[in-house]
């Protein structure tokens, strides 16, 4: 893909983040949704936390399939020049392989800073604070400072990384199914966590937008930084035939 499409994307995510945002922040979508996967008269949530099955297959059994596959493009990496059919696909696996470490470690630094709390914190959810929103200050009911950890969402942010497949393929249809593939991974990882409480759905909408806007930017610097470095390459190798044709 061009630089000039990666740039596009870069900001038509911006776009779609500001929208997503300023939606969440005055409308009542989350609290709405979240009242819908809470049942007050058990006051619990839909799934519970403790579920050993769901936690296996949707956060600990997943975060692990994710992390084998990142070591794996690390080693395809490592000795690709012994593996001359996955030459063509180098630069795409440098992609995912960069947004697989960057994207969890790019919104794992933003929930270290936003102070936002998750469902299952607010008072109507069981918990001990008051909702304020995405740009709200969240503070406990007994007056002293909180500090959580949940906007955006992290756990499905691995999920949403993959959205890098999307460089990996040249042919349209396998970059559709890479999406498609790379979406339904990420939301499903996303709609554990609601379902347990522990985020809202701006929060995972958040995640998805801003792994995107990631991606793009890892393609874009992948391809200015290679192109550059083959530009030069046969114009080195050029200049040294020659003078070793003049002598």
């Amino acid at each position: 893909m061009s630089a000039k499409i990666s740039c596009r994307h870069i900001v038509g995510s911006l776009g779609a983040l500001i929208v997503c945002l300023v939606w969440f922040e005055l409308t009542p979508t989350d609290i709405w949704l979240q009242q819908q996967l809470f049942d007050f008269t058990e006051q619990q949530w839909v799934v519970s936390s403790s579920d050993s099955l769901g936690r296996l297959l949707f956060y600990d059994g997943i975060k692990r399939i994710l992390i084998t596959f990142g070591l794996g493009l690390m080693l395809c990496l490592i000795f690709i020049r012994r593996l001359p059919a996955l030459s063509s696909y180098k630069s795409g696996m440098r992609i995912v392989l960069l947004a697989l470490i960057l994207v969890p470690a790019c919104i794992g630094a933003l929930k270290n800073t936003t102070n936002v709390a998750c469902p299952r914190d607010l008072s109507q959810f069981g918990g001990d604070s008051v909702y304020a929103g995405i740009f709200g200050r969240y503070q406990k009911t007994n007056q002293s400072k909180a500090k959580y950890r949940c906007f955006p969402a992290g756990h499905a942010s691995g999920g949403f990384a993959l959205l890098s497949l999307f460089f990996l393929f040249q042919d349209s249809r396998n970059r559709r199914r890479a999406l498609f593939a790379a979406l339904a991974t990420g939301w499903i990882m996303g709609a554990y966590k609601m379902l347990i409480g522990d985020h809202f759905l701006s929060h995972t909408v958040t995640t998805m937008l801003l792994a995107w806007l990631i991606v793009n930017a890892v393609a874009l610097a992948d391809s200015r930084i290679f192109r550059s470095a083959t530009d030069t390459l046969p114009q080195t190798r050029f200049g040294r035939e020659h003078s070793e044709t003049d002598q």
